[in-house]
């Protein structure tokens, strides 16, 4: 692992989008994180993003990887690019954040981890949503067994995308570098709390639809799941559903339920005692109509990532955890395309 003989983790940037930035804000209310420089394949826009940022920038990835005055990366390009982007970053010993999805296939996302593990790196992947008020809540209830024997746990996310957020980038809604549609792109937050709270997922089935959008990928999914632990769920993904309603998680235990509602607790009842104190992720922003987000709970995970490097604390979000969500949506594609259930690969 590379040694930092300085107090702050110094950060370069690859890419330029709406994730870029929320990353970038992000770092700037850590303390002991600095953004140093920013790559991206506009001139223009990165010159438009480092002027905002106050940051540098680099001519290419390969002139932002040799930089010694960077300790870490944060890549949030194309889902498609991520592994690797990161395993280049690896190789030049920094340190990496990978914006969800891992990328979008397993042998990809296992290569990255490899890699990462080989050069002794940190490798993390953003599942913000974990850090919620609402979302910590519902695990308490469920760590201390208050909701008692965990037998169902589903998701819904009932959102809406325009056809002009499709157009407005040629790797949006393709199977290449978007890696499928409303499920691994916006719904993988959503899989990956349902593995936090309830458990690692066993086999799944599943049900693809291209509804309302002209792209290659799906914008509807339904699909059945079960739990290691013997716990079944239920998915439903959409980004067609005009003009934008809501993201919902529900866990039922044989001693009490929990509902985390546009990552808010609304309810946590059990059999003798209501626990309902109402927590919600820090900021109104949230994506049912649109891209745009807080980026009050990436700081968060971000500053666990510092921390575990400067600290040595244990990361909360690790390249396996991320590399699992993309097995779980892998294999409901699969099972759409296959029609049968398909067991899930797991680490």
């Amino acid at each position: 692992m590379p040694k930092l003989f300085q107090d702050k983790v110094r950060f370069g940037l690859i890419g330029t989008g709406n994730a870029a930035k929320i990353h970038a804000k992000a770092l700037s209310k850590i303390e002991n994180a600095k953004l140093v420089a920013v790559v991206g394949r506009n001139f223009q826009k990165a010159l438009a993003f480092s002027n905002e940022f106050q940051c540098d920038i680099s001519s290419s990835v390969d002139e932002l990887l040799a930089r010694k005055d960077i300790d870490a990366i944060c890549i949030t390009t194309p889902s498609g690019t991520h592994a690797d982007i990161g395993i280049k970053a690896a190789k030049a010993g920094k340190h990496v954040v990978v914006e969800k999805p891992i990328d979008v296939t397993l042998e990809k996302a296992d290569a990255l981890i490899k890699a990462c593990e080989k050069q002794n790196v940190k490798l993390a992947v953003i599942s913000q949503r974990r850090y919620s008020g609402g979302v910590q809540q519902i695990r308490r209830a469920i760590k201390s067994n208050k909701l008692g024997k965990i037998g169902f746990g589903g998701m819904q996310v009932r959102w809406y995308r325009s056809q002009e957020y499709y157009d407005s980038a040629q790797w949006r809604g393709t199977w290449e570098l978007d890696g499928g549609g409303a499920l691994i792109n916006q719904s993988i937050h959503y899989v990956d709390l349902l593995q936090y709270l309830v458990g690692p997922v066993e086999e799944v089935f599943g049900y693809c639809k291209t509804m309302a959008h002209k792209i290659e990928v799906e914008d509807l999914v339904v699909g059945s799941l079960k739990f290691k632990n013997g716990a079944i769920g239920l998915v439903e993904s959409t980004t067609a559903a005009y003009p934008g309603f809501f993201s919902r998680v529900d866990v039922y235990g044989d001693n009490g339920s929990a509902a985390l509602v546009n990552d808010e607790a609304e309810l946590i009842i059990t059999k003798g005692e209501n626990i309902l104190e109402k927590k919600d992720m820090g900021d109104k922003k949230n994506s049912t109509s649109g891209p745009e987000i807080s980026y009050v709970l990436h700081e968060k995970q971000l500053r666990n990532f510092v921390d575990s490097i400067l600290k040595g604390v244990e990361l909360d979000v690790k390249g396996e955890d991320g590399r699992n969500a993309l097995a779980i949506v892998e294999g409901l594609y699969t099972s759409c395309k296959e029609k049968k259930v398909i067991k899930i690969d797991l680490i």
